[in-house]
């Protein structure tokens, strides 16, 4: 399937590029890694349409449609996701089914910003409101934690330790345990372009299953507080890229 999206992410490429041709080249770094939305300790006012499209074995497949806002007050930032979801199940002879997933909502603060190093807390509440079958069953709260280091003004290093765990859940699903090991670093030109790469660990302490996951992220300002967005996640372990799939994700942010 991944092969007939590609001519799909060179046309976003492209079409990225041109735009590139159009706009100066002084675009301002510090406002780029910003407005890119790649850097947890940067606060921003923002909105954000996304669609996550996830290629699973045996033609199944899943797409999100996730809006988020996010309000930057100083130093604290408050974000909303709502997303509806697109399920088919080719290979049982189902049809497409749309639902409502999950809501999430997240608070964050970037408490020590100083000189190359920075450092922000955040937790992401997850509620169950997403349809049978489409939602996670879940009220869960994933807490993390970001440190940023600035090499020059075009390149950053950071690493983020996450923890997923239930607050409540349904009778018929096992508990949540997952820790997950961010670490990225990433780029930025004056032409606007940025790019990113993030290699992730992903420890389910419940189920007893480890994954490693490398995400390639290429995005584009825009101008006016436009971005433009593409990311690949692709897990390293066939049973997890056979049941979550490969990641294919478009999205464009309005910076505020």
């Amino acid at each position: 399937m991944f092969r007939k999206l590609f001519p799909l992410i060179l046309l976003f490429l492209f079409a990225a590029g041109q735009e590139a041709r159009s706009q100066s080249d002084t675009t301002n770094l510090a406002q780029l890694r910003t407005q890119s939305g790649v850097d947890p300790t940067r606060v921003v006012t923002k909105l954000v349409y996304s669609v996550w499209y996830y290629d699973r074995a045996d033609d199944r497949s899943q797409i999100n449609n996730r809006i988020n806002f996010t309000l930057g007050v100083n130093r604290w930032s408050f974000s909303l996701k709502p997303e509806l979801i697109t399920r088919n199940d080719l290979s049982a002879g189902n049809a497409f089914q749309t639902k409502a997933g999950d809501l999430r909502f997240s608070v964050l603060n970037a408490f020590f910003v100083k000189g190359k190093h920075a450092l922000a807390g955040a937790a992401e509440f997850t509620l169950p409101t997403g349809s049978e079958g489409f939602g996670n069953q879940y009220f869960s709260v994933n807490p993390s934690l970001t440190y940023a280091y600035t090499l020059d003004p075009s390149l950053f290093l950071a690493f983020q330790p996450q923890y997923t765990f239930d607050l409540s859940k349904a009778g018929f699903v096992p508990d949540l345990n997952v820790l997950t090991i961010r670490t990225f670093i990433a780029k930025f030109l004056q032409s606007g372009w940025f790019f990113v790469f993030e290699p992730r660990i992903v420890n389910d302490f419940e189920n007893n299953q480890f994954d490693f996951i490398v995400a390639p992220i290429i995005g584009k300002s825009l101008g006016g507080g436009f971005n433009l967005t593409s990311v690949l996640e692709v897990p390293t372990k066939k049973e997890t890229l056979d049941n979550r799939g490969l990641l294919v994700q478009f999205g464009i942010t309005k910076n505020f």
